[in-house]
């Protein structure tokens, strides 16, 4: 059995992953859960820096050895705290986003003292909604009244090579074009219902990084908890 802690930005995260990603690698023999990073004592997800992340992971990590971790954060609106963030401006969205993975490896890596292989980062171009545009037809299934104003997102699909392209700009960023429908598009309601409708099978297909990410969490071999060194003497 393998058991991965998917470490979420929001809500909407925390659903997609129960109600979406779960089900699909559970059929796999891995048994995801998700878990958001408190921000207070109210309050979990959103207001992510490095330090913040660094720790929250480190310290999930400790708890048990024979345990995953990876993360669902946005490349949208990351934090300038993470490292790479500004110097990988330019470059594709997965160039970008690999890059900002590797340092973010590195920085929790060290950290928790851990396995490298036990830690797995995710950082989706442009954001979780650009998962969306994979299938617009079946994203306006969602409201019926979305499908008459379904010509911008179309519009935007077909101009990129795959939806994980789409810009993030504050006016552009997918998650910017869907607040624009009427009944608004409501992040933690309509995502992981447009997710599920869409189906995992046509998002892989249509965004190159998710589906990297996707294939090597659902293949994860089964973790051993290392046993701690005991010295005998006679």
């Amino acid at each position: 059995m393998v058991e991965l802690i998917i470490v979420g930005e929001g809500q909407t995260e925390e659903t997609f992953v129960r109600d979406v990603l779960a089900p699909a690698l559970g059929a796999n023999h891995v048994y995801a859960s998700a878990r958001l990073i408190s921000t207070s004592r109210e309050q979990r997800g959103g207001a992510l820096s490095l330090e913040r992340v660094r720790k929250f992971i480190g310290h999930t990590l400790r708890q048990r050895a024979d345990t995953y971790v990876t993360t669902l954060i946005d490349l949208y609106g990351l934090d300038k705290s993470f490292r790479g963030v500004m110097a990988s401006k330019g470059q594709t969205p997965a160039t970008r986003a690999a890059h900002i993975e590797r340092l973010l490896h590195e920085d929790v890596v060290g950290f928790a003292e851990c396995r490298p292989e036990r830690f797995i980062p995710h950082v989706q171009p442009h954001e979780f909604e650009s998962l969306l545009f994979s299938d617009v037809t079946r994203l306006c299934d969602v409201e019926p009244e979305w499908h008459e104003q379904s010509d911008p997102l179309i519009a935007a699909r077909a101009a990129v090579d795959d939806p994980e392209w789409i810009n993030d700009s504050p006016q552009t960023a997918p998650s910017k074009r869907l607040e624009r429908l009427q009944p608004r598009y409501r992040k933690v309601r309509h995502g992981p219902l447009a997710a599920a409708r869409i189906g995992l099978d046509r998002i892989r297909e249509q965004c190159p990084h998710f589906r990297q990410w996707y294939d090597r969490i659902v293949t994860l071999p089964a973790l051993q908890a290392q046993q701690p060194n005991i010295e005998y003497t006679s």
